[in-house]
């Protein structure tokens, strides 16, 4: 592996992995992402790191001098997995800022990169018609229509992630196109079954049998699903179990701005669907819900506030369970 560093403030934290990575133990101490809760320490064996590392090589035929992009912390999974790539298929790996466009100043052309979907956006919307023959892997948080699209239309070669820790980065890849429901693929070695709804995950690297999500699939085949939400936020409405993602996907393209669906507290019902605007947000009306196509009678918003802005972990994911908690004092006004 060459590096090459764009950022030299972050000579030291790569040097340190790289000697983790290298000093003859059998584990890497690494963070989950926080999406349903603080994150939390969890052992990796370097094997299991090692295999995961070479499905992706496979997958995107990375070989020896081919150019790739680090724009993530090696504090995460997908930052030690872009080290560790690069280390096993020998590759030219450019060091980038970790910051919302890491590619503002970046001329060489780039063959392989990971970003966020911020990072994602931010590069598009500063772009002077760079990097579009690259390929782009885009994980971390779910994209929005608009983020989608946009992707879609810049980028022939961009795939969106689907992984944890837990798994050792990615298990799962669909390529971004104009299909935005379109399903996730397994990995080489990586199948799926479900219990309840729930995606399981099997792998042989796996030292414990399965690894059980609360992530809400349609299961298509053991090696392929349709994601549709979490477990942990389903809302229910008078008994009927509504995914907030999935009502958000219906909204994208009709509402301006961030914006994400909570419960608030409702006397006749439980919960209700709460819709959260931030200030660019649009407002609409019960009836203009109800001509949405797929909209449920059940899922249309019927309060809504609005904020500066929505909260997000460290990882640059929404952080439901933080605004959920909020949401219990926010201010909600019925929708007209």
């Amino acid at each position: 592996m060459e590096l090459v560093y764009h950022d030299i403030s972050r000579i030291d934290e790569i040097k340190s992995f790289i000697q983790t990575w290298e000093d003859g133990s059998d584990y890497i101490s690494c963070n989950t992402s926080g999406s349903t809760g603080a994150p939390k320490l969890i052992q990796l064996s370097k094997k299991q790191l090692a295999h995961s590392a070479m499905r992706t090589i496979d997958y995107f035929g990375l070989r020896a001098g081919m150019k790739a992009g680090l724009a993530l912390s090696t504090e995460g999974i997908a930052g030690k997995l872009m080290v560790i790539r690069s280390m096993l298929a020998h590759l030219e790996l450019h060091v980038l800022p970790v910051k919302k466009n890491p590619l503002e100043a970046v001329e060489t052309s780039l063959d392989f990169i990971a970003l966020v979907p911020t990072q994602a956006i931010a590069f598009l919307c500063d772009s002077k018609d760079r990097q579009k023959e690259t390929t782009v892997l885009v994980g971390g948080a779910p994209l929005t229509s608009i983020q989608h699209q946009a992707i879609f239309s810049y980028w022939k070669h961009a795939y969106q992630s689907y992984g944890m820790t837990e798994t050792a980065s990615h298990v799962a890849l669909r390529q971004i196109t104009a299909e935005e429901d379109a399903p996730y693929h397994a990995m080489n070695g990586i199948s799926f079954d479900e219990e309840n709804s729930h995606l399981v995950i099997y792998c042989r690297d796996f030292d414990k049998g399965g690894v059980h999500t609360t992530d809400c699939v349609e299961l298509l085949s053991p090696d392929s699903f349709r994601y549709i939400g979490r477990k942990d936020f389903v809302i229910n409405v008078a008994g009927n179990k509504v995914h907030p993602e999935e009502v958000e996907r219906k909204l994208n393209g009709h509402i301006a701005g961030e914006f994400m669906i909570i419960p608030f507290e409702d006397e006749d019902y439980g919960q209700g669907i709460g819709l959260v605007l931030t200030k660019e947000g649009n407002t609409m009306s019960i009836d203009g819900f109800k001509a949405i196509e797929g909209m449920k009678a059940y899922e249309i918003p019927r309060k809504q506030t609005i904020l500066d802005h929505l909260e997000r972990n460290i990882n640059d994911k929404l952080d439901r369970k933080s605004m959920i908690e909020a949401g219990k004092s926010y201010v909600w006004q019925q929708i007209l």
